[in-house]
């Protein structure tokens, strides 16, 4: 048989195995999956939003989706014919996995619930089951309630109440793979059905599906595509949202200029993985399966990889020498000058890659960066439109009670208002007019970071003026437009932010049980704005808070060129690691590459003197950069990590001081740390090379603290717990200390000088009003007493002339 029959025998048998498995749309008990061999990561997750509206049950018609997901398979099927059934692996996952926090919960005022998760566009879905369990309203009639559950809006299965036994489950569905797409929606969409009138906000009729329930996908690899246009694929996947690994091969681990053009690259892919995060392990050989980048000069690369031509700054996808299914990104060039142009090439020049796996690279002009303009961060100097934050479908929602639409945003930490003027929100909302719903009794609610801020009725009463302007205009209804403009206190915003709307709509009650619609529309509208323009940067340091949420004060110039990196003269792979997943975190931050950063030695760090500084080190290399700590109450030596205490304060002028301002004498005490088993430690001073600028030390007795302590900044969880001057971290342990002196980093207007000094000042505010009285008594006392002479030399004058 030629080989060309051979591939169409492949084709047709792997098209008869997809499609084999059909959706099974009655429920079969059966225990739940285990996994049998998940050599793979997570799939990636979002967390659990409100859906699509699901296609009928009772017609389960392939759309487009599903038809461009025919397609993907016909593509491939002869690339993936050959591979056999010994290489599939078997992936389970929970629903919490996928990113359900709780069981998802229906109600009719809320009749759906969903899940998005992806699939590696490097992996072929060959079959799939969900098996569910929960539990039902005894409430519920059996022939007229049940749970739909589609894949991408085709039909899986449903789930019918058994009013005599509420839980349900384990239930098993098989899933036809063809369904599948890069990116895929679980959905449950609950239909309600009671004795008596049906009302949506009845708490007695609801269905859950436990967050326990899993869904079992069986994967086989499909041969890889090299191509640099495909990039960041296949190191990441867009669609999977999990944190990702990304192995780096460096030649020359401590060589400055390879690091840098490593931190370019490292920052760049933390700038497309964004919140998911990224790790970058660090190795001096190539891993023997899966994918990695290579940097470094040609004539120092790995000996497996030969010595391929390289006539100036050249990328190059090839294949991994151990795994063929792996792929190797090479970035180098013939001097530590090419390689950095290479990385930038991916770094500002993703979007013209060819679609080839080789690319010579030309030099490319980077534009320095003025201050707080990060991509990432919103504007300060005009209103911002909720539609330039987030996609129009974010701000929508279905269902009497669709759960909170978000709005993340982001900024620096570091603004100041006039005497904490409020920053302003205007938010405009479409809700249904009557008779859907009963708008005077339904309110969206507003807030900020898990914070209330105000509440707003569906329905606005027209005013005397509006109800004669409509007559005059020959308006009969009433715009289904609200909007309302109400302030944000600056306390309540810092670098990472959402805003959160939730509407809580109350159906209209109608006699005679009539039925309203099943599904109602609600959304905020995207000219909605925020104005943070009446703010200025300037703030006091050390607050590590700031580095977590934002960067600050480093990310001040998004590509970090007022900034330096300070590591040991030959650090190990673990630091340097620790250095990639930072300019990871910085890149996923700003959104831009780190282009600017300066890399040094601790005995050169006097020519970066003029900039903020972040040391990287192990206690036992950490000698050379104690005294960079010079200026917080914390020291370093014997290999010691010690913390300061504050001393008595002296002299009455200290009871006018700032009192943070006022610890300037400390002393070691015995209260001391080694920093081992996994310990990690966070100091934050000003730089004793230059006023103003900051110094950030990551200090570890081992590598296991110092990744902790780099992975802690990317996880929102324990932001909160970031604060003041020095954080100790074991694990998911984080404990908070103030005691260092205070600075002050950015400049105000002259005319806003006397509000910061007095800011949050009492003492100073008493002492300027009481030196301000006695000057004004002072020049009282002074013209009233030239007054009196007057009079006095007057009186004398007449009594002459008497």
């Amino acid at each position: 048989m030629r080989p060309r029959d051979m591939k169409m025998v492949s084709l047709i048998a792997l098209l008869v195995f997809a499609t084999g498995a059909q959706a099974a749309p009655v429920a079969s008990k059966a225990p739940a999956p285990q996994p049998t061999g998940d050599n793979l990561p997570p799939l990636p997750v979002a967390a659990p939003t409100p859906a699509a509206r699901p296609a009928s049950a009772a017609a389960p018609a392939v759309d487009p989706a599903a038809a461009s997901a025919v397609n993907t398979i016909v593509d491939n099927a002869e690339n993936a014919a050959g591979i056999g059934s010994d290489v599939a692996t078997v992936h389970t996952y929970s629903l919490r996995e996928l990113g359900a926090q709780s069981a998802l919960t229906m109600r009719g005022a809320a009749p759906l619930q969903g899940l998005q998760f992806g699939i590696p566009a490097d992996q072929l879905v060959t079959s799939a089951r969900l098996v569910v369990s929960g539990a039902m309203s005894p409430n519920l009639q059996p022939d007229s309630s049940a749970v739909t559950i589609t894949l991408n809006e085709q039909y899986i299965g449903t789930l019918r109440p058994n009013p005599s036994h509420p839980a349900f489950g384990p239930l098993s569905f098989d899933i036809n793979p063809i369904f599948f797409v890069s990116g895929n929606r679980l959905n449950f969409n609950f239909a309600a059905g009671s004795k008596g009138c049906a009302d949506p906000s009845n708490g007695l009729q609801w269905a859950s599906v436990s967050e326990h329930s899993e869904l079992q996908i069986t994967t086989i690899p499909l041969p890889p595509h090299r191509e640099l246009s495909r990039l960041p694929q296949p190191f990441f996947d867009k669609n999977v949202r999990q944190k990702t690994v990304i192995p780096f091969v460096l030649a020359q681990t401590f060589d400055p200029e390879v690091l840098k053009a490593s931190g370019i690259l490292a920052s760049w892919f933390g700038q497309q993985t964004d919140f998911r995060g990224v790790n970058f392990p660090v190795f001096s050989t190539i891993p023997q399966t899966g994918n990695a980048v290579v940097v470094g000069v040609a004539d120092e690369l790995p000996s497996a990889l030969g010595r391929p031509a390289i006539n100036g700054p050249t990328l190059m996808e090839v294949a991994n020498p151990s795994d063929p299914n792996g792929t190797i990104l090479l970035v180098t060039g013939r001097d530590r000058d090419e390689v950095i142009a290479a990385s930038k090439g991916i770094g500002f020049g993703s979007s013209a890659l060819p679609v080839a796996a080789r690319m010579d690279v030309a030099p490319i002009d980077v534009a320095s960066r003025v201050p707080n303009d990060a991509p990432s961060f919103i504007p300060t100097n005009r209103p911002v439109r909720f539609g330039e934050l987030v996609p129009v479908s974010a701000l929508q929602g279905e269902g009497y009670t669709p759960g909170v639409l978000s709005v993340p945003f982001r900024t620096s930490p570091d603004l100041y208002t006039w005497r904490d003027r409020p920053y302003k929100l205007n938010v405009r909302f479409r809700a249904p007019d009557g008779p859907i719903v009963d708008l005077e009794r339904s309110h969206l609610d507003v807030g900020i970071n898990n914070t209330y801020l105000q509440s707003y009725s569906l329905h606005e009463k027209s005013s005397m003026v509006d109800q004669l302007f409509q007559r005059i205009s020959g308006g009969n209804q009433t715009s289904s437009v609200q909007q309302h403009t109400l302030t944000i206190p600056p306390w309540m915003v810092f670098g990472q932010d959402q805003l959160q709307f939730y509407f809580d709509a109350a159906p209209l009650t109608q006699p005679g049980c009539r039925p309203g619609p099943s599904l109602i529309h609600m959304s905020v509208d995207p000219d909605s704005t925020i104005d943070l323009s009446n703010a200025y940067h300037i703030t006091r340091m050390p607050n590590l808070a700031y580095m977590a949420s934002a960067g600050y004060p480093f990310t001040t110039y998004a590509d970090l060129s007022r900034s330096a990196m300070v590591l040991p003269d030959h650090p190990n792979g673990t630091i340097i690691s620790a250095y990639l997943d930072l300019m990871g975190f910085m890149g996923a931050t700003t959104w831009y590459p780190v282009s600017g950063l300066d890399i040094v030695s601790a005995d050169h760090v006097n020519d970066v003197a003029d900039r903020n500084l972040i040391v990287l080190s192990t206690l036992s290399d950490s000698g050379e950069v104690s005294s960079l700590l010079s200026n917080s109450s914390y020291q370093i030596s014997d290999g010691r990590l010690h913390m300061g205490m504050r001393s008595t304060l002296r002299g009455v002028w200290n009871i006018f001081q700032d009192p943070m301002a006022a610890i300037n004498n400390t002393h070691p005490t015995e209260v001391e740390t080694t920093l081992s088993g996994g310990v990690g430690a966070m100091v934050e001073a000003e730089s004793p090379l230059s006023s103003g600028k900051t110094v950030l030390a990551l200090l570890s007795a081992d590598g296991q603290g110092l990744d902790n302590l780099v992975q802690i900044l990317g996880q929102r969880k324990n932001q909160a717990k970031i604060q003041g001057d020095l954080v100790l971290a074991h694990g998911d342990d984080l404990t908070s200390y103030r005691s260092s002196p205070v600075y002050t980093v950015g400049t105000l207007p002259m005319w806003l000088m006397p509000d910061w000094y007095m800011h949050n000042h009492p003492v100073r505010v008493i002492v300027v009003g009481l030196f301000g009285c006695l000057l004004i008594v002072a020049v009282l006392v002074r013209a009233l007493l030239r007054h009196a002479l007057f009079r006095r030399r007057q009186l004398q004058e007449e009594r002459q002339k008497s």
